[in-house]
């Protein structure tokens, strides 16, 4: 090989300089499966590839309504290059996802970290979705929900309000209700069961499981009391063994305004 002027040459990687990778269509890797980039707001599905929560999953974006989805992208956090990503990102995911998560019942924060090759399509951006543990949230989280949507146990966030609506089935729905206006709930906490707890049990003897956890701190006159909200038998059995707690009015009339915190429980 030799130069224009016909001088010796060398190649690229003769001469020591780095090669630069080239840009690939998949922002966070073949892996997670995705084309474009995660957007604020995008709800997902989420197949592991292997160790939840630790290795990247398969990812699909879903309708929010419809679709009952694992989770939702709740923030985007920007890097100036690959190394920035790769060493904060996941730090500061967890600083705008955590409260969120934490507020669930049963919810993480996992980062999506852009690969080198696809930090360009990523737009630098790690993607902070906040994603059931054991089961599907189903739904909006946090700030990204909008008032009267019907929550599930997996959606009910401390602090959340909602209005306690009985069906034709014998069921019940729970629209999220501004704790400014008439709501019957207010969500305080959950409850872990223990091993040994059935389904059946949790139905008959949830209630005491919030009461014995709550009921001092947020309902220790006669005018409150402490509920206990359980999903489903098929949830129960993939593991979402939690009991969400709220405090009502005894007598199960209506209030307005968000009760206090009475403090650390």
């Amino acid at each position: 090989m030799t130069g224009d002027d016909g001088s010796p040459g060398t190649s690229p990687t003769e001469s020591g300089q780095p090669v630069a990778s080239p840009p690939s269509e998949y922002p966070y890797g073949e892996n997670a499966a995705l084309k474009k980039p995660l957007e604020v707001g995008d709800c997902v599905k989420a197949v592991w590839t292997g160790t939840t929560f630790t290795s990247v999953p398969d990812l699909g974006v879903v309708d929010c309504d419809e679709d009952w989805p694992d989770g939702q992208v709740v923030a985007i956090e920007t890097a100036s290059d690959h190394a920035e990503a790769r060493t904060s990102g996941a730090q500061r995911c967890a600083s705008q996802a955590g409260p969120m998560a934490e507020a669930l019942p049963d919810a993480d924060v996992y980062a999506l970290v852009p690969t080198k090759e696809g930090f360009a399509t990523a737009k630098g951006g790690t993607a902070c979705l906040v994603l059931g543990k054991h089961v599907p949230i189903g739904g909006e989280v946090g700030r990204l929900r909008d008032v009267g949507m019907y929550l599930w146990p997996t959606q009910m966030a401390i602090g959340d309000c909602w209005d306690y609506t009985t069906r034709d089935d014998e069921g019940y729905d729970a629209p999220l209700t501004d704790c400014a206006e008439a709501h019957t709930d207010q969500v305080v906490g959950s409850v872990q069961a223990p091993d040994s707890m059935t389904f059946q049990g949790a139905l008959d003897e949830g209630g005491k499981l919030c009461t014995n956890r709550f009921e001092s701190t947020w309902a220790p006159g006669a005018d409150l009391i402490v509920s206990g909200w359980v999903s489903d038998k098929n949830e129960w059995e993939k593991g979402f063994n939690k009991v969400v707690c709220t405090v009502r009015n005894a007598d199960a009339s209506k209030t307005t305004g968000k009760i206090s915190t009475p403090g650390s429980v």
